[in-house]
């Protein structure tokens, strides 16, 4: 959120904000800390992965309630100056790289979060964005609209984002609702900033009292909205199958979806429709498997997918996940995957996929 000056920020507004972040992001990173869940059947072979998105958004949520603890308290000019616009840009820092985390969000940010240096990028971005309002401030004066202009754009690009990444994964996940929820949490949020241009917008009454209900009632439909991701994450890992009893078949079967076509698989007796170039790559990492080769069926990136890109990861694993089998294509964090497997549990109707030239060439490739 934008920095405003402590004059203007209501005390109730003040004490509200501080108690519902602190609060909602002490939540958050206790449930990053506490670790992945596991169903009771699935075997425990180390401690539990921790979600990076969530430890990022709960320092995120928690720069919000920083703003609210600075202003009760009576700051210094010169501190007031720095602090805040700080605040507001580390908070947009931390939303940006918790969002290139979500599963199902832009892909701009999902591309962003393969490139190693992406943390440290949007945090530099974040600072330089703090410089130049800091530089505005000292030029014109830190009530000045130009002053606020950096940070107002960025936190706008920051909402923008995570409110396509929340309502894309609450509709993904089968929670059409929370969709609607996440879209009013962030239109709010967006209504709000419109005085840090214009001043209080009273034509459609946001006065100046109303704009801080507005900020504060925006804010917590937000922070309803995260708390709600975080629960519907925990909602689909429960329905994934347990990973020893899945049975994956390739039945060949192609099925017209107006221009494209989509490839079914058997997954645990139930139909799943993959996109083409998914279906190829799965049935590539499938056909390792089942060599039993001695690496234990991985294969590097450039052989699979021609190039060092993990695009095509990202839409396989996309694919998979309303069979909850995301997690059966894993990563050795050296640019190769592998179908994490047996092939006691993979089958192929290799006279269906012959049928296929492309897939026909991949079979040719196992055999020879």
């Amino acid at each position: 959120m934008p920095a405003v000056p402590a004059a203007t920020a209501p005390e109730w507004y003040a004490i509200c904000q501080a108690a519902l972040c602190l609060g909602a992001a002490w939540a958050i990173l206790s449930m990053y800390v506490r670790g992945t869940p596991r169903r009771r059947d699935e075997p425990e072979p180390g401690p539990s992965p921790r979600d990076p998105g969530l430890l990022w958004l709960g320092l995120g949520v928690g720069v919000w309630g920083l703003v609210g603890v600075t202003l009760l308290w009576p700051l210094p000019a010169g501190a007031e100056l720095v602090l805040r616009p700080l605040l507001s840009s580390a908070n947009s820092a931390c939303l940006l790289i918790s969002a290139s985390h979500l599963d199902y969000g832009p892909e701009l940010l999902r591309r962003a979060q393969d490139w190693r240096h992406w943390r440290r990028a949007a945090i530099a971005g974040s600072l330089l964005t703090a410089a130049l309002t800091l530089a505005l401030a000292g030029a014109f004066g830190i009530s000045a609209r130009l002053a606020q202009l950096p940070d107002l754009l960025l936190s706008v690009l920051t909402l923008a984002l995570y409110g396509f990444g929340l309502s894309r994964s609450f509709l993904r996940r089968g929670f059409p609702s929370l969709s609607v929820l996440a879209a009013v949490a962030v239109g709010a949020q967006l209504l709000a900033q419109l005085p840090e241009l214009s001043g209080p917008v009273d034509a459609i009454g946001l006065t100046a009292e109303r704009r801080w209900a507005l900020n504060l009632s925006s804010k917590a439909l937000t922070v309803v909205a995260f708390l709600a991701l975080a629960m519907s994450w925990v909602h689909e890992l429960a329905r994934r199958p347990l990973r020893e009893a899945v049975r994956l078949s390739f039945t060949g079967q192609a099925r017209a979806r107006g221009a494209r076509r989509r490839y079914v698989v058997i997954a645990n007796g139930a139909e799943l429709e993959l996109r083409e170039t998914p279906h190829r790559d799965l049935l590539a990492l499938a056909l390792r498997r089942l060599q039993g080769s001695p690496d234990g069926g991985w294969v590097s990136l450039p052989d699979l997918v021609g190039r060092l890109d993990d695009s095509r990861i990202r839409r396989l694993r996309e694919d998979l996940r309303p069979a909850g089998l995301d997690g059966a294509v894993e990563a050795n964090f050296q640019k190769a995957y592998r179908l994490a497997l047996e092939p006691s549990q993979l089958s192929l109707d290799r006279a269906a996929l012959s049928a296929d030239p492309e897939l026909a060439r991949l079979l040719g490739g196992e055999q020879a």
